[in-house]
């Protein structure tokens, strides 16, 4: 069996970053090999239609008329009641979340993805785009590899509870939706990866300086709505060396325990295991810091 390879994939642009990554695959994995110019040319050009158009001039604001005569118009006051603010229900004392200080209804951070705050990309295995405010995803290959958009540096995070929506179009078995955090390395080749598949199942896995190591096998969960179409709130609680996983704000089984990576950003991406050019797309990611 072949050692994993290098992961020399990384996009980069400004101002997000791209990483594709090779991945195990059944018992063996075959090493990554560097894209041809033609891939990185791709990537480039997408990086640089992303950009919206400076104006080529810029026109004065029409000057003041002095004959210009205003009519007084009748005013009136609306009376403005008390501002509602929605709060989220109590946790369980059994939730993981429990006794953390998390206020659910206010996150530390939050995009709806109508910024440039993720990388994006354009390739032969995959094209990942913010669009209609969201992250497109889309995996054309049904092979092992996955391709995450990486938000900025200044969304980072070490101890913290995040969330996205992840709608999943049409899929079969395997094919899943992907969540990474505490993405880092110098190439972004590290990071924990929560994927939920189109048949209700969830794995987790470690993606650590070049080496794949699953910290939990695909596993069904009632919890994970299933099939083509299907919509699932993901999120992972990160609180030192312990990472519990959520679908639908319902804990995914106990804690994994795992001391590698403690601090990075955060990654999403589609994974094709049996349908090539399966979509998956992102909307509403929202972090909560932990106490110290």
């Amino acid at each position: 069996m072949s050692r994993p390879g290098p992961f020399p994939w990384p996009r980069r642009r400004s101002p997000a970053i791209v990483l594709a990554l090779a991945l195990v695959a059944a018992a063996c994995n075959r090493p990554a090999a560097a894209p041809p110019v033609s891939v990185l040319q791709t990537g480039v050009a997408a990086t640089l239609t992303a950009a919206p158009p400076l104006p080529a001039t810029r026109t004065p604001p029409p000057s003041a008329t002095p004959s210009l005569t205003l009519t007084p118009v009748p005013t009136w006051t609306a009376t403005i009641g008390p501002t509602v603010t929605p709060t989220a229900p109590p946790l369980p004392t059994d939730d993981p979340r429990f006794g953390l200080g998390l206020d659910l209804s206010a996150p530390d951070y939050r995009d709806g993805f109508d910024r440039l705050t993720w990388g994006e990309l354009s390739d032969p295995g995959a094209v990942n785009t913010l669009t209609d405010g969201g992250l497109k995803a889309s995996d054309l290959l049904a092979d092992a590899y996955i391709w995450w958009s990486a938000t900025l540096p200044d969304a980072a995070a070490g101890d913290f509870y995040a969330e996205v929506t992840a709608v999943i179009q049409a899929c079969r078995g395997k094919d899943a939706a992907g969540f990474a955090v505490r993405i880092g390395g110098v190439n972004l080749n590290s990071g924990y990866a929560l994927e939920v598949s189109c048949d209700g199942h969830y794995r987790v896995r470690k993606f650590h300086e070049g080496a794949v190591a699953v910290l939990r096998d695909w596993m069904a969960a009632e919890a994970i709505v299933q099939g083509p179409q299907a919509t699932n709130r993901l999120g992972l609680l990160a609180n030192g060396d312990r990472i519990t996983v959520f679908a639908n704000g319902m804990a995914l089984g106990p804690p994994l325990q795992d001391a590698d990576l403690f601090y990075g950003t955060f990654g999403l991406y589609a994974f094709a295991r049996e349908t090539p050019g399966v979509v998956v797309t992102f909307d509403d990611f929202s972090v909560w810091h932990l106490s110290p």
